[in-house]
């Protein structure tokens, strides 16, 4: 009883998520082989929707509200739209099983609307970014793919506001609630981050209440939040690190290295306001962006990371932003205990090391002050997020794997505890980056990660 559209695509239907696969020497080939791969880039339009059919009912009567959910996909370094194709598929393919699910104490289907309306209806609208798809295009930084992305993100937002202000330009007040969710992954999730000081106005309300904007989730995968310096697979000296950046002649390198004065990773950890401008010096210096604010408004933030240096690429302590200088703390998520919660977790598999959530606390301008990675992690934290750590070890060759001591369960961990235990060494074949979305930018990649499933 399912009706999805695929907007001219021919791509065939499947769930598709995994979770799936630094000496120098690894560094180097890895990177070469990165270089040397040619995206695939077929023309396809990137629109997808569900809406279910007439017989489940869930379509608007009265006075019901209907959903239109806009869902953000952003590749990551030298990726693709085609990055998080799985990806996508799957959201549609879980939200009509949610939509569509069945009664435990009845034979017949029934439809599972949202609480206090059965009558609510959603659509599904999801845009996989081509904004940065060339490879020149995430070599030039953060700032500029970011700006690029915002643009994508603007004019494709337009296009979904006129649609639902077309479909109801008869109706006194608009019934449509409208969401926005990112999941950025790897280089996409700092992308994002930036991107959204650029579209903090599409979340104001406005004189003409259809253009309000809901910011429902925001999620990365593998995304390196605090950068890579000192977070390679193999630690290198901090001293070759503006050498290394160098040879690869890039801004993108620039900004992840934190090195030929560029802060852009740091600066995304900071919430700037006018109040701060006290001298007439301050006033002519560049505009600084607020980050913290538009992440903010977000309903969840969540974070996925591969644990036991399994990713070569980003780090844990980057990936789900840990320190040891930081005693913030996480609390413990069980699905056991939070069954019968609004906090929804991710299915209890062998893949699944750790859920853990930060409580959002007030942030203030003392926070702001410090430019290190400690106050970094502890601002972000400040923000309230959903961390899942991701453990791939079963999937990847054995004889590459080391034992390492389980987790002491506790209620909560701090940012510096659970840094310490997901920074030991699981694996000499770190190949775990790729896996946790199960990436699709090329038909090499969509048959490697075809036997994905939704965790």
């Amino acid at each position: 009883n399912t009706q999805m559209a695929r907007q001219s695509t021919t791509t065939q239907w499947g769930p598709r998520v995994v979770v799936s696969p630094k000496s120098q020497l690894w560094q180097v080939i890895s990177i070469f082989l990165l270089l040397l791969q040619r995206p695939f880039l077929p023309t396809t339009v990137t629109a997808m929707t569900y809406t279910p059919t007439n017989n489940q009912q869930c379509y608007t009567q009265g006075g019901a509200k209907k959903y239109h959910h806009m869902i953000v996909l952003v590749h990551g370094y030298l990726g693709n739209y085609r990055e998080q194709e799985y990806y996508g598929e799957a959201i549609l393919m879980e939200s009509a099983k949610i939509l569509n699910r069945k009664d435990d104490d009845s034979s017949t289907t029934t439809t599972t609307c949202p609480p206090k309306s059965p009558n609510n209806s959603h659509t599904f609208s999801i845009l996989q970014s081509k904004a940065n798809s060339r490879l020149v295009d995430t070599t030039d930084g953060i700032a500029k793919g970011g700006e690029r992305l915002a643009i994508e993100i603007m004019e494709w937002m337009e296009e979904q506001i006129n649609i639902i202000q077309e479909e109801e330009k008869s109706e006194e007040q608009s019934n449509t609630v409208m969401t926005l969710s990112f999941i950025g992954n790897s280089l996409g999730g700092l992308y994002s981050r930036y991107a959204l000081t650029e579209l903090d106005s599409i979340f104001t309300k406005e004189n003409n209440k259809k253009k309000k904007v809901l910011p429902l989730i925001f999620c990365t995968t593998s995304s390196p939040h605090l950068g890579v310096s000192q977070e390679t697979f193999i630690e290198l000296p901090k001293w070759t690190e503006p050498y290394i950046s160098k040879a690869f002649n890039q801004q993108t390198m620039d900004d992840l290295f934190g090195v030929h004065d560029s802060t852009v990773v740091m600066d995304m950890c900071s919430s700037y306001s006018d109040t701060k401008k006290n001298s007439q010096e301050e006033e002519k210096l560049p505009e600084k962006k607020d980050f913290l604010s538009p992440l903010q408004q977000f309903q969840k933030r969540i974070a996925v990371a591969n644990a036991y240096n399994t990713d070569f690429l980003v780090s844990v302590t980057s990936g789900a932003f840990l320190s040891s200088n930081s005693d913030s703390l996480h609390h413990h998520q069980d699905s056991d205990v939070v069954a019968s919660s609004s906090l929804r977790l991710m299915k209890s598999t062998e893949h699944v090391a750790l859920q853990v959530v930060t409580v959002p606390e007030e942030i203030t301008d003392n926070d702001n002050d410090e430019n290190s990675t400690g106050s970094c992690v502890n601002v972000l934290d400040k923000l309230g997020w959903h961390k899942i750590f991701i453990d791939t070890r079963s999937i990847l060759p054995q004889i590459f794997n080391r034992e390492i001591p389980k987790l002491q369960p506790k209620p909560s961990y701090t940012s510096r505890e659970l840094q310490n235990h997901f920074q030991q060494y699981g694996t000499w074949f770190p190949v775990a980056h790729p896996l946790n979305m199960a990436n699709s930018k090329t038909d090499w990649y969509r048959y490697f990660t075809k036997s994905g499933q939704p965790i």
